[in-house]
């Protein structure tokens, strides 16, 4: 089963849900290799972002690796 975003279809229908805490860099890196369609980074507040707030900055980090990239 292939899901389809806008124009990006997925490779399969296996998706990490964010979850804060829960989904960080190394997590998303396992589940990544595992094969899931799509994972989803950690909550990024895009304000603290910008300002570069080091916990925000660390929850983004990683997000050039996945195709497609998904930030909640």
């Amino acid at each position: 089963m292939t899901i389809s975003i806008g124009s990006h279809s997925l490779i399969n229908a296996v998706l990490l849900a964010p979850m804060a805490g829960v989904t960080d860099l190394p997590f998303r890196r396992v589940v990544h290799r595992l094969g899931a369609g799509l994972v989803i980074s950690e909550m990024v507040a895009s304000d603290e972002l910008v300002r570069a707030r080091p916990d925000v900055v660390r929850r983004a980090a990683g997000a050039g690796e996945f195709r497609p990239l998904a930030i909640q």
